[in-house]
């Protein structure tokens, strides 16, 4: 990474409107550089940072080179990866699911509206978790999913009709984007009688492109009246317009992303597909215009003002969360202000708030 970093730092300083012929030469040599020799970790992060640049330098046209192609794996073990083996997601899973759990576990009919609720392979585990709980109350249980593809809505409705529990899953959902719903679109969603209602939102809030709509979409979930509002995200300042200040918060996150996957024991051909899954979200980071990319995730100061500011109490109702709180040098840390942070090398790279309005 340090070979190639400062001159993309500085390259990133005259992105998007100020690059010379021979920047672009330069940025060119650097990729093409960094393709001949992918197996190398810095040569992947300086590949996949390049890549995005020259995606921004011809207006978000790319084509992924065909030598990338021998690190493609199924996606089945893709996610098998992210979830299990990569420390980030699956404290981060952990100790979401443990918030969700605590919040449903004493009633009877509750409902957990999932915002992009994907195929449902947390909500999955969620009721697996809730249904080894001592003294679980609950008798039957309304899942709520809002999701943009219906592939994934399709997926998570089988993936729930599989499930053997000891109480009644009913599944409902709608497909579309939960900033273009009004407050009584989503209330429609829910069933006629609940006793408690639980909303999980896990890294899909932060592709609403403005700020204006996150307000709205916070403000809606507030006026639901939840009992809980369980937030999971990265943290990183991606929604910053300034191209070089993007630029170096996103070498910072996703630089310190790589090294965890470098220190994962799986083959090498499974942590370069690992990096070329996130390398799409540095694509739209760094390669997509302003008016297009969807990558905006927030600080954690910036989700915290946004919670005070619609109108939420953030809490910790739990302060332990099994005997795994650290994975390859990242760390569950449960000791921060107002929310709980994976860690690695001192940098939060993902946050989980509780909130109730």
């Amino acid at each position: 990474m340090k070979r190639f970093l400062p001159q993309l730092q500085s390259l990133a300083q005259r992105l998007p409107d100020q690059l010379t012929e021979a920047d672009k030469a330069e940025l060119e040599a650097i990729y093409q550089q960094c393709l001949e020799t992918l197996d190398d970790s810095e040569a992947m992060f300086g590949y996949v940072l390049a890549k995005a640049m020259r995606k921004h330098v011809a207006g978000g046209q790319s084509n992924e080179h065909i030598y990338v192609q021998q690190f493609e794996i199924p996606q089945i073990r893709l996610f098998e990866l992210l979830i299990q083996q990569l420390p980030l997601a699956a404290l981060t899973q952990q100790c979401a699911n443990a918030l969700l759990t605590e919040s449903l576990k004493n009633a009877e009919y509750p409902v957990l509206l999932d915002i992009g609720i994907g195929t449902g392979m947390q909500v999955v585990n969620v009721l697996r978790l809730l249904a080894q709980q001592n003294g679980c109350r609950v008798k039957q249980i309304t899942v709520v999913g809002i999701e943009p593809f219906a592939d994934a809505v399709r997926a998570a409705e089988k993936n729930f009709a599989e499930l053997h529990l000891p109480f009644q899953v009913h599944f409902t959902a709608s497909v579309g984007f939960v900033e273009k719903m009004t407050l009584a679109e989503i209330q429609a969603l829910l069933p006629t009688h609940y006793d408690t209602l639980v909303v999980n939102a896990s890294f899909a809030l932060h592709h609403i492109q403005q700020a204006a709509q996150r307000e709205t979409v916070f403000g809606h979930i507030r006026d639901l009246a939840p009992k809980a509002f369980v937030l999971s995200e990265p943290v990183s300042d991606h929604f910053e317009p300034h191209y070089a200040t993007r630029f170096r918060n996103a070498v910072t996150h996703y630089g310190l992303v790589f090294e965890v996957i470098d220190s994962l024991d799986i083959t090498n051909k499974e942590k370069a597909a690992l990096k070329l899954f996130f390398s799409r979200e540095i694509d739209d980071v760094l390669g997509h215009t302003e008016e297009v990319r969807v990558e905006k995730q927030y600080a954690a100061h910036q989700w915290l003002e946004l919670f005070r500011t619609t109108g939420f109490t953030l809490e910790k109702p739990i302060t332990s969360f099994g005997e795994i709180q650290e994975m390859n040098g990242a760390v569950l840390r449960v000791d921060l202000p107002q929310r709980y942070a994976v860690v690695f090398k001192n940098e939060e790279i993902t946050n989980v708030f509780w909130a109730k309005p």
